[in-house]
């Protein structure tokens, strides 16, 4: 009973610290990216998920491309590929390298540290103009274990752990721009186009 008692104690401590911790980074400005209502500067909740939605993500070549782009897929478009897209995401994976982490004294190394570096783009439909292009750097180590079957088994789970890791990295960093980005047709009417920016009939969305 005591037991009991004190377990229920812990947890509402827990509970109060995470209540706490919350309002402290609100006090800070910091908004959740899927709630709010629409102001001037950042879409509503649902409307971010309705922007999220309507990124096609282009085909990434290899079987490991193709776990990485399910990874974004599940994030942006887990209903389907969107029927009319206003975004085309293009993802290329850079480089997958391993490197010895630790070694024994006979110079048999005991771990490897695998980097897999991947580099997006993000345009408008059928636009197609570049709105934002970043990269991102994972790295993760796994053991090397007495059977050659069971370390090409631990290096196969770390490089599709790595880059599901890296297309939540993604899709979380697109998430907090189409959180402020305000395409120039929502904002400007064909009549009041600024300086500098005319659009091409050609390049109008049909």
């Amino acid at each position: 009973m005591l037991l009991k008692i004190k377990s229920s104690i812990l947890w509402r401590l827990k509970a109060a610290i995470v209540c706490l911790g919350l309002l402290q980074v609100t006090a800070c400005g910091f908004r959740p990216l899927f709630v709010g209502q629409e102001t001037d500067d950042a879409v509503s909740g649902q409307q971010l998920i309705q922007e999220m939605a309507s990124v096609f993500i282009d085909e990434i070549p290899d079987r490991i491309g193709q776990i990485l782009r399910r990874s974004l897929v599940d994030r942006l478009t887990p209903k389907g590929e969107p029927e009319n897209p206003h975004y085309r995401l293009f993802v290329n994976i850079s480089s997958i390298s391993t490197s010895e982490q630790a070694v024994r004294k006979d110079n048999l190394a005991t771990r490897y540290l695998m980097t897999i570096s991947v580099s997006y783009k993000l345009y408008s439909y059928p636009e197609n103009e570049l709105l934002v292009s970043d990269s991102f750097t994972g790295r993760s180590g796994y053991d090397v274990q007495r059977s050659p079957y069971a370390t090409d088994v631990a290096e196969k789970a770390v490089k599709e752990r790595l880059v599901k890791i890296i297309g939540d990295d993604i899709a979380l960093r697109l998430a907090a721009f189409l959180k402020s980005y305000r395409p120039a047709e929502n904002t400007v009417s064909d009549t009041e186009q600024p300086a500098g920016e005319k659009v091409s009939d050609e390049e109008k969305p049909q």
